[in-house]
């Protein structure tokens, strides 16, 4: 009779020790976000960009998303630059990068248990112009050592970090202000989408992001971006406060898909 006793008590605390465990490795985890991209990150040209510029707009959609989950999001940052270009976040450029890293000492050093990194990058509309923007234009083949450059420095940064890959969205062909984008900006920027999907592919961390919203904004450039006086005529290139919700919509599903994705 003892010895079943004893079986009973050793049964029971070895579900309970079970149940403990599955629970663990079901707490919530919590993302910092990060938005690194150029001026349409940034919210260029919004009346207040502090509460319509796409990351602020992305989060709260994300947030709305996962809050009930399993998971929740801690905070952001958007580190979105007008005119940047992968070659301005190169960690050895010592420019825009220093920002990405001041947000990260910033979440670090109120980080909380299961905390997780994710960043949202979207580059490459500066990079594809035919004059201007620092490195332009940028080949296929250095756009992908650029984004592998900064994607590198950000996992020894963070450990087990993910990355989304947003496509740069259209803009008009005559788009021609500060720097010359014209038709051949357009194309050279159209083909980044090649790199990537290369990238998605060969990195288990690296996420195909938005790939709508190219197709949306030049379908509906008129609704959904500013109008803007260039030397080759008015060019559209720019979300206004509708057009970054639409952008924001798309982010967003696209970041939850991932996180999702990634916890499998």
């Amino acid at each position: 009779m003892k010895r079943l006793v004893v079986f009973i008590l050793i049964c029971c605390f070895a579900a309970l020790t079970d149940v403990q465990a599955k629970k663990q490795g079901k707490q919530e985890a919590s993302y910092n976000i990060i938005y690194i991209g150029n001026s349409i990150t940034a919210g260029a040209l919004h009346a207040d960009r502090e509460k319509t510029a796409p990351p602020v707009i992305t989060t709260e959609i994300v947030a709305s998303k996962i809050n009930k989950r399993k998971f929740d999001v801690a905070g952001f940052r958007n580190c979105g630059r007008s005119g940047a270009t992968t070659v301005d976040f190169l960690p050895s450029m010592n420019r825009d990068f220093k920002r990405v890293e001041k947000s990260i000492a910033d979440f670090k050093a109120n980080e909380q248990p299961n905390t997780k990194y994710l960043f949202s990058i979207m580059l490459g509309t500066n990079d594809s112009a035919s004059v201007g923007p620092t490195g332009a234009p940028v080949s296929n083949e250095d756009y992908k050592k650029n984004l592998l450059t900064i994607i590198s420095r950000l996992r020894e940064l963070c450990p087990g970090a993910t990355f989304v890959l947003q496509r740069p969205i259209w803009y008009s062909p005559n788009t021609y202000n500060g720097a010359r984008y014209l038709v051949a900006g357009l194309n050279r920027m159209t083909d980044y989408i090649t790199v990537l999907v290369e990238l998605a592919n060969e990195n288990s961390d690296v996420y195909l992001g938005d790939c709508e919203s190219y197709d949306l904004f030049k379908h509906e450039y008129k609704k959904l971006m500013f109008a803007e006086a260039g030397n080759a005529g008015t060019f559209y290139l720019h979300p206004n406060e509708d057009g970054a919700v639409e952008l924001s919509k798309n982010w967003a599903k696209a970041i939850v898909s991932t996180i999702k994705a990634s916890q499998r």
